[in-house]
């Protein structure tokens, strides 16, 4: 039985993001992690890990719905490419601290002090989670339209979009044609606390420096390097603007 304030906060979350007729119970069990039951000796309560498998379904659909018929021109690789962005736990993580949902997660007292509420991991898991509840109490359209929005209001240019997340893998092919070497990249500075790290890379190329990126990731910093290195090459076919 939930807790009146808890009752209350979800509304609250379901009243922000425009699903007021998401059953609260289920929204409930997909805010809940795992460490959550654990430390609170209640194994046999459900966490989000059953709504996630589901709602990973729900979001992959409706995303290749979505692209499908909004850019006829692209053929399935480069739709492909771009799904993979779009339903990634970068993505989904980003969106979910843009909504705050990461303020309503239950979780457990070891995982709060790792840093856990704002981990990438478990904000995408989170997030998928939700969209398996809404689709369990709205349907597919309903939750269709959930989780669209989230993509019919992108600031960020999707041809951006899909060489800042592939770079890496561009820059390697790149360099694969050229010869057998690899692109090397260094973590050249680190600073801040341990929940609140910020990298910098370069990316090399037989000991020439390409491209340098920074992030609160070490993935992150090398995919910015390689984007940098990506756009220094002119590898994005004249497609990116600066």
């Amino acid at each position: 039985m939930l807790s009146e304030d808890r009752t209350e906060k979800l509304k609250e979350l379901l009243s922000s993001l425009s699903i007021e007729g998401c059953n609260i119970e289920l929204t409930d069990i997909a805010l809940t992690h795992p460490s959550y039951n654990f430390e609170a000796n209640e194994d046999n309560m459900p966490d989000y890990e059953r709504l996630e498998f589901l709602g990973d379904s729900v979001l992959r659909l409706s995303v290749s719905d979505f692209l499908y018929k909004k850019y006829e021109n692209y053929d399935e690789g480069k739709l492909t490419k771009i799904r993979s962005y779009l339903v990634s736990d970068e993505f989904l993580a980003k969106t979910a601290l843009k909504t705050g949902l990461n303020e309503y997660i239950k979780i457990g007292l070891h995982e709060e002090k790792d840093g856990g509420r704002n981990k990438e991991s478990i904000l995408a898991c989170t997030f998928e989670a939700l969209f398996g509840a809404v689709y369990l109490s709205l349907g597919f359209n309903g939750a269709y339209k959930f989780v669209i929005k989230f993509y019919e209001s992108l600031e960020e240019d999707l041809t951006r979009i899909l060489y800042l997340y592939n770079s890496k893998e561009i820059l390697q092919e790149y360099t694969q044609g050229k010869n057998k070497d690899l692109p090397e990249y260094e973590i050249v500075e680190e600073k801040g606390k341990a929940h609140k790290r910020e990298y910098k890379v370069c990316v090399k190329y037989r000991g020439e420096v390409l491209g340098e990126g920074r992030g609160k990731t070490k993935k992150e910093a090398e995919k910015n390097a390689a984007f940098s290195a990506v756009k220094l090459l002119k590898l994005t076919d004249g497609e990116l603007s600066e």
